[in-house]
C-alpha cells in the first residue's frame, strides 16, 4: 500500500508539473516533494500511534537525517530569505506540530491523561489565539491594525526660471501665408545678458529654429498657438544668428546678440556729409580758391575708354562633372533669382554628375521639383552629389529658401 501510495502521488505531481497549474517544471517538482513529505508524515503518524517509536539503530539513523535536513533547510530559508512572513508561518506550524506530538504520544503511553492534556491545550491554544489578536488591535504596536503609510511629499521644485531681462519678440498672425509678415521683429537687436522670448499670436504652429545649422544651436520644436518659447542666451555668443520654422520655411527672420544699445540710431552718410557742409568746424582753415591752370590742347591726353565689366555666365557647358555653389547671402536674398545657384543652368552629359558646394552661411538643399532628387539639408560648406543617368531638364529649388532656383539639363 505505502508504494501504490507513493507512487501515485509522484504521478500526481509530475501531472501537475505538466498541466499549467504550476508554471514551470521546477514548480512541479516543488509541488510533488511537498505532497510526498506531507503524505510522508502521515504514514509516520500513523506508525507512531500504532507501534510507537521504533528504537533500532536503523530508525534512529533516519531520523537523525531526516531532522539534520529538515533543520539545515529551515536555517537557510530564514537566514537567505528576505519573506517576512516566514517566522510567522513557523510559529503557526510549531502550534499546530507541538500539540499534536505531545497528545499522540500521551494518548499512546497514557491514555488516561489524554482527555485532560487535550483539553488543556485546546484551551492554551484558545487563551493563546485571544491574547494574540488582543494585543495585536490594542496594543502598543497595534501589529494586525493596517498602518496609514505615511508618503512623504515630495517637494516637487518648480522649474528654474530665468531671472535675465527679457528681449520679446512675436510670431505675427498670418504668418503661415507665404509673403506675409512673419515673426516681429525682422531683425532684433538683443543686449547682451538679455534672453528672448517669442510669443505666436498666429492660428497654427510654428518654430524657431537657427537655420545654419538646423536647429542644433537652438530650436523650439513645435510652437502652438497662443505659446511661448524663451530662449536661454547664456550659452550664445555674440553675433548674428538667423533662424527660420520649419513648418513654413519661408519664414525667416534673425537676432544680432552682444553689446547692443536698444536707443541706437544711425545718421545716414548724406545726412551727416551735408551737416559737415552746414556746420563747418572752427578749426579748420577756410579753402582757398586756386585759379584754374589752363593746359594746351596739346598735352592733353586722349579720353580712355573703360573696360566693359565681365560677368559670369549662368550657363555651364555641358561636361562629365560640373560643381555648382549655392551662393554666399542666398538665405538673405530674396531677389537672387539665377545667382543664387552658380552657375543657375548646369549642363552634364548622361552619366556625368553635378556637386553643389555650400558656400553660404545658412543651410541649404537642392531638391527636385519632381522629387527625382533630394539632397536634404546641406549644412554650411557641405556638398552634395547627384549623378544623371537620363536626359532631360531638371528643375530644383531649395525647400529652406524657396526663392532659390536651378536647372540641371543632361544630354
Amino acid at each position: 500500500m505505502p508504494g501504490m501510495g507513493l507512487t501515485a502521488i509522484g504521478i500526481a505531481g509530475v501531472t501537475i508539473s505538466y498541466a499549467g497549474i504550476a508554471h514551470t517544471f521546477v514548480d512541479g517538482m516543488h509541488a510533488l516533494t511537498g505532497l510526498t513529505m506531507f503524505v510522508g508524515l502521515i504514514f509516520l503518524s500513523a506508525g507512531i500511534l500504532d507501534g510507537g517509536v521504533s528504537t533500532s539503530n536503523r530508525a534512529k539513523a533516519t531520523t537523525l537525517v531526516v531532522l539534520a535536513i529538515s533543520l539545515s533547510f529551515g536555517a537557510a530559508a530564514l537566514i537567505f530569505n528576505s519573506i517576512t512572513t516566514i517566522p510567522t508561518f513557523i510559529g503557526v506550524m510549531l502550534i499546530v506540530a507541538v500539540p499534536a506530538i505531545v497528545m499522540a504520544y500521551v494518548s499512546m503511553k497514557m491514555p488516561q491523561y489524554a482527555k485532560p492534556i487535550g483539553i488543556i491545550f485546546v484551551l492554551a491554544t484558545g487563551a493563546a489565539i485571544s491574547a494574540y489578536v488582543a494585543f495585536g488591535l490594542y496594543g502598543p504596536s497595534q501589529y494586525l491594525v493596517p498602518q496609514e503609510e505615511e508618503i512623504e511629499e515630495k517637494k516637487i521644485s518648480a522649474p528654474s526660471v530665468p531671472t535675465a531681462p527679457i528681449t520679446a519678440n512675436s510670431i505675427l498672425k498670418g504668418s503661415s501665408v507665404q509673403g506675409a509678415p512673419d515673426y516681429e521683429p525682422d531683425v532684433a537687436s538683443v543686449p547682451s545678458g538679455n534672453n528672448i522670448e517669442w510669443t505666436n499670436y498666429d492660428e497654427v504652429v510654428h518654430s524657431v529654429t537657427s537655420a545654419v545649422d538646423a536647429g542644433e544651436t537652438f530650436n523650439s520644436n513645435l510652437i502652438n498657438a497662443g505659446e511661448k518659447y524663451l530662449l536661454d542666451t547664456s550659452k550664445l555668443k555674440s553675433g548674428t544668428y538667423e533662424y527660420m520654422c520649419i513648418v513654413h520655411p519661408w519664414m525667416k527672420a534673425s537676432f544680432a546678440y552682444g553689446e547692443v544699445s536698444t536707443q541706437t540710431t544711425t545718421i545716414p552718410e548724406q545726412e551727416q556729409m551735408d551737416s559737415q557742409v552746414e556746420s563747418p568746424s572752427q578749426d579748420v582753415a577756410p579753402t582757398e580758391t586756386v585759379p584754374p591752370v589752363e593746359v594746351p590742347a596739346e598735352q592733353v591726353p586722349p579720353t580712355q575708354t573703360a573696360p566693359e565689366e565681365t560677368t559670369t555666365p549662368s550657363t555651364s557647358t555641358a561636361s562629365d562633372s560640373v560643381m555648382v555653389e549655392m551662393a554666399e547671402g542666398s538665405s538673405a536674398n530674396t531677389e537672387c533669382a539665377d545667382k543664387c545657384y552658380v552657375p543657375s543652368t548646369a549642363q552634364v552629359t548622361i552619366g556625368g554628375s553635378v556637386t553643389w558646394k555650400n558656400v553660404d552661411t545658412a543651410a541649404h538643399t537642392v531638391t527636385e521639383t519632381n522629387s527625382k532628387f533630394d539632397s536634404s539639408l546641406v549644412s554650411s560648406g557641405g556638398e552634395y552629389s547627384f549623378k544623371f543617368e537620363e536626359a532631360g531638364t531638371y528643375d530644383y529649388m531649395c525647400i529652406v529658401h524657396p526663392w532659390m532656383k536651378g536647372q540641371v539639363i543632361v544630354g
